[in-house]
């Protein structure tokens, strides 16, 4: 059958003539699908909406056309986004009474649809209301799984770094992100989408919570970026955010032993943390670095003395404007139980003060 450019009234007749046949429910299947399809092609929206109520008050009142119903709703769901695009200059109830049936509770087909819009217009950089955001966060945080497998990189990026500046996200939604990142087991497929996402919109915020979590590879993918960005030319608001917020995470990671050991994390990664903390402040060495290089190893564990090792470097960008840190690594420097390959890094730093 030939359904092009038909009148919406041929369609309806035509199903009802096909119910009352008795045909099979996967010929009937066949049959909405080819008129959906034929209407989509020719962008007939209100014709689209009109026959699919027509179905869905037929399925809801079990009159025998109800049976198009299904298929119907299964072929335009996969249309949805295109669909909904073209639907934008248009008022019709109709319209969206089937978009708001087709999506229903489905968090995920909502996301997908939300992602194709802001990429379809290009809205990355937009600004949007306090209403907007919350709608967003509310979104998110009822099912912050199924938000984040079904975002577009691209939203989701732009999701991420946008909730790190509003003042109003809830104290809840942040511990469902945290608790993912640190605690949730085989959480993986969401970190390292997340990981993905900060690469297009590096937030300090996300990437050093990574800091603390005990996989390795997302910590190491987030030490990565967080050192990539700080090296930028043009990252001064990044760094200014980082030197505000790092110290605290920092300081976890190297002498919390809250997550993790730090001695026992790989070479690369103890490299890396004191390379970024250099963008941090003097209080983060005196606080952090200097009780490292204190710290006891009284069996000669190499991975302590390797710990310390990698900050030295550290602790000399920051000797010359702030001379006070002589005395206290000379202090380390006369102490008996201090490493020899740690002394000898730092009696450098000491002598070329002088």
């Amino acid at each position: 059958m030939d359904f092009k450019d038909k009148p919406l009234k041929f369609y309806i007749k035509y199903l009802e003539d096909t119910a009352e046949s008795g045909e099979n429910a996967d010929k009937c299947g066949e049959t909405v699908t080819q008129i959906m399809e034929t209407l989509v092609r020719s962008n007939r929206l209100l014709d689209i909406s009109s026959l699919y109520v027509f179905l869905k008050s037929a399925s809801v009142n079990e009159r025998k056309t109800g049976v198009f119903y299904g298929p119907a709703k299964a072929f335009l769901r996969g249309e949805l986004n295109n669909l909904f695009i073209k639907s934008t200059t248009y008022n019709n109830i109709e319209l969206r009474e089937m978009f708001s049936d087709i999506i229903g509770s489905d968090t995920g087909l909502l996301i997908e649809l939300v992602s194709f819009i802001f990429r379809k217009h290009n809205m990355f950089g937009m600004s949007f209301s306090d209403n907007i955001n919350k709608q967003l966060i509310q979104i998110a945080e009822n099912d912050i799984e199924t938000f984040i497998e079904h975002s577009d990189i691209g939203f989701l990026a732009f999701y991420l770094s946008a909730m790190t500046e509003l003042s109003f996200v809830p104290k809840e939604h942040i511990e469902q992100l945290t608790k993912m990142i640190l605690y949730q087991f085989n959480s993986e497929k969401y970190t390292s989408k997340i990981l993905e996402a900060m690469h297009i919109r590096p937030t300090a915020d996300i990437l050093l919570l990574f800091l603390i979590s005990e996989h390795e590879r997302d910590r190491l993918k987030a030490l990565q970026l967080l050192r990539e960005k700080l090296r930028l030319k043009y990252a001064d608001d990044f760094r200014r955010s980082f030197a505000k917020k790092a110290p605290y995470f920092i300081e976890q990671a190297v002498n919390g032993n809250l997550f993790y050991n730090f001695h026992n994390i790989p070479l690369a990664h103890k490299e890396i943390f004191a390379q970024i903390t250099e963008y941090t402040d003097v209080n983060t060495i005196r606080r952090t670095v200097i009780p490292l290089l204190w710290a006891e190893n009284h069996d000669g564990d190499p991975r302590i003395t390797e710990s310390k090792t990698a900050f030295v470097r550290t602790v000399e960008k920051f000797t010359a404007d702030f001379p006070d840190l002589i005395p206290e690594l000379t202090k380390i420097l006369r102490d008996e139980k201090i490493e020899i390959e740690v002394k000898e890094k730092l009696r450098k730093i000491v002598y070329q003060t002088k």
